[in-house]
């Protein structure tokens, strides 16, 4: 009994790998346009993918189900956005606009570690 994962979260986070949880317990990790296999030991489990902090939705999985790990919306403009503030930060002439891009970025940041950026859904549902 087995599931198939497939990440597509494209460039963002490209550099390390997502982990898989089931049940609660860390069962593999999966690099980006790659796919994992991940055995089941009952009928059914359930199933959560982490990176970094940055967690996704949990979802009830099945024998030969075909999962689908990607990014969230707010994920794929929320992380451009801290970059490219963290980046040009020291070009800001003036502090206070400085200090008020950094307290935009910083935010940003720590709203990923409590709103999800990764999503797992179902591609195809097995037997």
């Amino acid at each position: 009994m087995s599931i198939i994962i497939k990440r597509s979260t494209g460039w963002i986070g490209s550099l390390t790998k997502v982990q898989i949880k089931l049940n609660g317990e860390k069962v593999a990790s999966v690099k980006v346009n790659q796919q994992v296999e991940v055995e089941l030991l009952n009928d059914k489990a359930y199933i959560k993918a982490t990176q970094f902090g940055t967690k996704s939705n949990e979802i009830e999985v099945k024998d030969g189900d075909i999962l689908k790990i990607s990014t969230t919306k707010w994920y794929r403009i929320g992380i451009p956005i801290t970059i490219i503030v963290f980046l040009f930060n020291n070009f800001i002439p003036d502090s206070m606009y400085r200090i008020a891009a950094l307290i935009i970025a910083v935010l940003s940041t720590i709203s990923i570690l409590f709103i999800n950026g990764l999503y797992i859904k179902v591609l195809d549902r097995g037997q």
